[in-house]
């Protein structure tokens, strides 16, 4: 039990030190883009954007999501009951190397075609051979960082997070001061992001490397995994590379569509586009900003639903994954509550403060609250999923999904515009995850208790946002700005919530 209490600190431990880098990052290229929109323009910015989802898409392709494969199958080794990770890791690098080479060499030779054919510019081309360049350092580095968040020392990712984001800024901001307004800012963009991957992945590299000095002389463990073969390997990370594809094409065809309905709808161009961008650009980066918190826990949660999953008594077994699920759900829905009520009460105060001029963002916050428990959950439900070995299923719930939320928009955001996208959010997200709840309940034979993980955290979640509204209207800061009101209520809610989640942490210790 003791064993399972440090677990469960070091795992608290872990996705708070993650949480506060990834805010901080987050944070941090807010800033630089309002920088780079002084120096350079807007426009800048839009062009900025596109290189980096240009690079994301490639990205996507050429690493097959081996990060999380390579967590879990580390992971899986040390529950094995050895620390020689050798033949994992040949088989992660070998498979990341080849699949990043090849999707590099492509987008290498197809630059011209890229740039010139499919996006009309002959400046993208450069850039295009820039991106392809950094993909087998993106892919290596990803490998490596997936193999320490397998035998969790996250300090080492995060280390590498910093060094890439540092790296990456400093190179665009290096490159505007030589090249900025010039036509060369492409190619200055990718430049940045090969500059980033390949310093990060110098990094993984040494790091990497004492890790190998210490595992590669050990003896080869009696205990048989299903990657110890190359075929058994393919077996296991082929399912979650799939996975990965299906939600990037669906994800893409639902982006595509999304500005095309509101089109037919809309009165004007313009008018539907500027709903996609309010959208895009305002909503739900609003929305996803909290999870940074869950997604932390999400990258810890995989390796150890991994490890627990090994288990070979199924006693055993099945008692680690239902105390890891309790444990997790208890979490996630406690957080997912809190932000969702938070939305509910104080959305349209932070949409005004993002947007005065357009009430669409302040309206959609205020309406999408409900539905952001079911949202965050899928970050931590996605991430026993994959510990649990349910890969397969995960590509199916998430393919189903997509398809509920493109035949939403299909349906309904001809007919009554900007709606229609709020609804196939719903209609998508509460089915999909409902399904994700049953089966990750049933693998872990953990009963759901409604008790415990919806009402509880309901009210916990309204009473603390209640008790910010109420400091915010005692304080008269509602008369002070919106901005100032806002800080107040976020601040205030956010103290009560820890006072409550402390007290509560206390009991549980006594």
């Amino acid at each position: 039990m003791n064993v399972l209490c440090i677990s469960e600190k070091q795992i608290a431990r872990d996705a708070v030190k993650m949480t506060l880098l990834s805010l901080a990052m987050q944070t941090a290229a807010m800033v630089f883009n309002a920088m780079l929109s002084d120096k350079a323009g807007t426009a800048a910015v839009g062009l900025m954007s596109l290189i980096f989802s240009l690079f994301g898409f490639i990205m996507v392709l050429a690493n097959g999501n081996i990060l999380t494969s390579t967590s879990r199958f580390v992971s899986e080794a040390r529950g094995a009951g050895h620390r020689n990770y050798s033949r994992v890791m040949r088989y992660s690098l070998t498979f990341s190397f080849c699949l990043s080479m090849s999707f590099g060499i492509c987008s290498f030779l197809s630059a011209e075609l890229i740039g010139m054919k499919l996006l009309h510019s002959s400046e993208l081309t450069m850039a295009v051979r820039f991106i392809a360049l950094s993909l087998p350092f993106a892919s290596a580095g990803s490998c490596i960082k997936g193999y320490f968040h397998g035998i969790r020392r996250v300090d080492v990712p995060m280390r590498g997070d910093l060094i890439e984001f540092a790296a990456k800024w400093a190179a665009l901001f290096s490159g505007l001061l030589f090249f900025g307004g010039t036509e060369l800012f492409y190619a200055v963009t990718a430049a940045s992001i090969l500059l980033g991957e390949f310093i990060s992945f110098l990094y993984y590299a040494v790091k990497y490397s004492q890790e190998y000095k210490a595992f590669r002389g050990l003896p080869p463990c009696s205990a048989s995994l299903a990657t110890d073969t190359p075929s058994g390997y393919l077996k296991g990370s082929l399912p979650i590379l799939v996975s990965g594809y299906v939600q990037m094409l669906m994800s893409t065809a639902n982006e595509l569509l999304v500005p095309a309905a509101l089109l037919k709808y809309s009165r004007s161009a313009e008018e539907a586009l500027s709903c996609y961008g309010c959208f895009e650009a305002l909503i739900m980066p609003a929305v996803f900003f909290p999870s940074a918190v869950l997604t932390s826990l999400s990258g810890i949660i995989v390796p150890e639903a991994a490890l627990a999953n090994r288990c070979e008594d199924p006693e055993i077994r099945r008692k680690r994954l239902s105390e890891l699920t309790d444990g997790t759900f208890r979490r996630a829905f406690t957080y997912a509550f809190f932000i969702s009520a938070m939305f509910l009460l104080g959305g349209e105060t932070a949409g005004r403060v993002l947007c005065p001029q357009e009430e669409l963002v302040s309206r959609s916050l205020v309406i999408l609250a409900p539905v952001i428990p079911f949202i965050y959950l899928e970050i931590v439900l996605e991430g026993l999923l994959k510990g649990m070995g349910r890969q397969n299923f995960s590509t199916v719930n998430s393919l189903f999904e997509y398809a509920v939320r493109i035949g939403c928009v299909m349906i309904f955001v001809g007919k009554i515009g900007f709606g229609g996208v709020l609804i196939s959010y719903y209609a998508s997200n509460v089915i999909s995850n409902i399904a994700r709840i049953i089966v990750v309940c049933r693998e872990a034979g953990l009963r759901f208790d409604p008790m415990a993980y919806v009402i509880c955290p309901l009210f916990k979640g309204l009473a603390c946002c209640g008790f910010g509204t109420a400091v915010v209207r005692l304080s008269r800061a509602d008369f002070s700005g919106e901005l100032i009101s806002l800080i107040l209520f976020v601040c205030s809610s956010a103290a009560a919530f820890a006072l409550l989640s402390a007290g509560k942490r206390e009991r549980a210790v006594r």
